[in-house]
């Protein structure tokens, strides 16, 4: 058991421009130059021109220019998060946050409130059949369930051993305790699950030593878990 951990796979999720985030101050600026730019055309330009199609061309100019800042304007305002995502939205402010700071303990705190929603009690997740289905409780293309999985798994590593919750994790059944290990290879977590499993049948009465595997591997879960969401952030509105 000693030394024995999960490696933190970095790079698995390839950073990528976040145009949501970009495209939209890219537009605003466009937008005031498009208006600096008619503003001078009709107050500068076309008073000035010393012949009529010129001073027409100008008009022209400064009235699609005007349209074009316009639409800027139109798109920047549409733009703005109109629902809320579940890991960003700020209830403080009314709006998403920024993905950037996004930190665990709002993901921790989001995630046990997700635990409730699945089960009265969290414990209960080990012993009845939710994660045996495949439905609406767990969002579009059960995007959530991996990572009820993940918290289950974190939880088993936070509270004691002679809990309720690893009681009824000892109890789960083996179709429970599949479904489990499923979601999370969902998640690429092969080697976690292997590892997890491996202790099981190692270890089928001793939890000190699953509960020493998974402390040492917190740093890994929380990585994982953050990972996961940043990937997938898009699904959880």
């Amino acid at each position: 058991m000693k030394g024995q951990m999960c490696q933190i796979q970095e790079g698995v999720f390839p950073t990528k421009i976040d145009w949501k985030k970009w495209l939209p101050r890219l537009l605003l600026v466009v937008g005031v130059i498009c208006l600096v730019s008619a503003v001078l055309l009709f107050a500068i330009a076309a008073p000035r021109a010393d012949q009529t199609y010129k001073r027409v061309f100008s008009i022209i100019c400064g009235i699609l220019l005007l349209v074009l800042a316009g639409l800027c304007a139109l798109y920047c305002w549409f733009s703005k998060d109109v629902y809320q995502n579940y890991f960003l939205f700020d209830r403080k402010k009314g709006r998403n946050a920024p993905l950037d700071s996004l930190k665990f303990s709002t993901v921790s705190e989001r995630l046990t409130f997700l635990l409730t929603e699945l089960a009265e009690k969290p414990e209960q997740l080990w012993l009845s059949d939710v994660l045996l289905h495949e439905d609406d409780m767990f969002g579009y293309r059960s995007v959530y369930k991996p990572l009820a999985a993940y918290k289950m798994l974190y939880n088993l590593a936070e509270l004691s051993e002679d809990s309720a919750y690893w009681k009824a994790f000892r109890a789960a059944p083996e179709s429970n305790i599949n479904a489990f290990c499923e979601a999370l290879r969902r998640a690429k977590e092969d080697q976690m699950v292997d590892a997890f499993r491996g202790l099981l049948e190692r270890y089928p009465d001793d939890n000190a030593k699953i509960k020493e595997f998974l402390c040492k591997n917190l740093r890994y879960l929380r990585t994982r878990m953050m990972a996961y969401i940043r990937k997938h952030i898009e699904l959880f509105y």
